[in-house]
């Protein structure tokens, strides 16, 4: 069908488009006019991500993803949120939603959860995806209770949100604070584990090992000096039973010199004089007693010498045993101090692990006590002035196109139900045969003389 053999169609038939226009325009007035007006009031949230800290007051990155905020729709339409927010405008105990109630559930369960799932199609959340704001609408045929119900709804999800935040946190705080018990009994047993052992040793940290260590390297040093004199005069004992020291004594050079002078002198009086003469015998006398008394001044020296000797080697024994003593010691604190440092890592790890768990149940404890949430108040919802719904004007505008469409297609069913010749195309499409001229009517002439002459040959 062509497009001037549908506009001969709709001109044929233009009584049965306009009264099907007609009528879908008259029902949607009729619609619009006889439903009841609905009204729908919003209120905002602003909703923050989660983690935030309520003790510095600093919020997370402010980035919220579409699932995140699809949840927080979620909870705002719950049964939970829509009861707390009945019971916040004690609809339970009015005369209509009681009655209702009773004849509905014959007052079994529980009234609010029951009002709450009734009222729950007439809310809407729309999440925003380019924002944390969501906007919660509810539509009633009463604009107060509208506004009313939506702010409602509003306050009951911020105190849902910090129930949720503030339920876990009371959870893990007396989870915490249980722990807390067990660890400060590990503490106080470590310490007095540590504090038993320091007392029962007198360790009180590395002073005495210093101390004792110190000592040690006193002794290890006089000993290594004690063992070099030893060795020095026993080498010179074996040497010459000190016949160094007695070279090098300066009584026995001066005694040398001494019987030195008077052997020469004995000498030149034996020259001239005889033995028994006086002078002779008196210097003889005397050598005989520097003799003797060198021999003794030597015999004592080499004395001394075995003396010192003797001595060295007995400070040497004495320095020794004292050094392996002091070495045996020194092991043992050195042992003491690796146990009392093992008691004092276990100290140490029972007073971090202690630490840890107390500043974990002070920061649970504050979040269990906390009154600010996730979530704020953007907009309170207020009564609208005008009706949401039905809209007249466009139901009408609907109604048109939608009429105008309808009776379009109604028209060429028909048309095509009861086929009629309308134009010289037709012709060709009903007969098969095809159109050679067409003649019209003047202008001037009655509507009664013939409209065209066709002149047609089979095809």
């Amino acid at each position: 069908m062509g497009f001037n053999q549908l506009l001969a169609v709709l001109k044929a038939r233009r009584v049965l488009l306009g009264g099907v226009w007609a009528a879908v325009v008259l029902l949607a007035l009729a619609v619009s006019l006889l439903l009841p007006k609905q009204y729908s009031a919003q209120a905002e949230v602003v909703v923050e991500p989660r983690g935030s800290d309520p003790l510095s007051a600093q919020h997370g990155s402010g980035f919220t993803t579409p699932g995140f905020l699809a949840t927080q729709a979620d909870i705002i339409d719950s049964e939970r949120v829509g009861a707390r927010a009945v019971t916040l405008l004690g609809l339970a105990g009015k005369a209509p939603w009681a009655e209702k109630w009773q004849k509905a559930a014959g007052g079994q369960g529980d009234a609010a959860r029951w009002i709450a799932g009734r009222l729950k199609k007439s809310v809407k959340v729309s999440p925003s995806h380019e924002s944390n704001v969501l906007t919660l609408t509810v539509t009633s045929d009463n604009p107060a209770f509208a506004a009313e119900y939506a702010n409602a709804l509003a306050r009951a999800y911020l105190e849902t949100d910090l129930q949720l935040k503030v339920e876990p946190a009371r959870e893990y705080a007396a989870w915490f604070d249980e722990h807390t018990k067990v660890l400060r009994n590990n503490l106080e047993q470590a310490q007095a584990r540590l504090s038993d052992f320091q007392r029962e040793h007198g360790l009180v940290g590395d002073e005495k090992v210093d101390l004792e260590s110190a000592r040690l390297t006193e002794l290890s040093t006089q000993f290594t000096a004690a063992q070099a004199q030893s060795s020095d005069t026993s080498s010179r004992q074996r040497q010459g039973g000190g016949m160094n020291e007695i070279a090098s004594n300066p009584l026995i050079q001066a005694l040398k010199v001494d019987l030195a002078r008077q052997e020469a002198k004995l000498n030149e009086l034996s020259g001239y004089l005889g033995e028994n003469h006086p002078q002779y015998q008196r210097v003889q006398g005397e050598v005989e007693s520097l003799r003797a008394r060198l021999r003794q001044e030597s015999g004592q020296v080499a004395a001394v010498v075995g003396t010192n000797n003797r001595i060295n080697q007995a400070r040497e024994g004495d320095l020794r045993q004292r050094l392996d003593s002091q070495k045996q010691r020194v092991l043992e604190l050195k042992q003491q101090r690796d146990e009392m440092l093992l008691l004092q890592r276990e100290v140490d790890s029972a007073q971090k692990a202690y630490d840890l768990v107390m500043a974990r149940l002070t920061q649970t404890s504050l979040e269990s006590k906390s009154r600010q949430g996730n979530v704020a108040l953007l907009s309170t919802a207020v009564a609208p002035t005008e009706a949401s719904s039905p809209k007249l004007m466009l139901n009408l505008g609907l109604a048109i196109a939608i009429g105008g469409l309808l009776g379009m297609a109604i028209t060429i069913v028909c048309e095509l139900l009861d086929r009629r010749v309308r134009a010289g195309a037709d012709l060709a499409d009903t007969l098969g045969v095809a159109w050679v001229v067409e003649i019209s009517a003047p202008p001037a002439q009655p509507a009664t003389a013939p409209g065209r002459l066709s002149f047609l040959r089979r095809a």
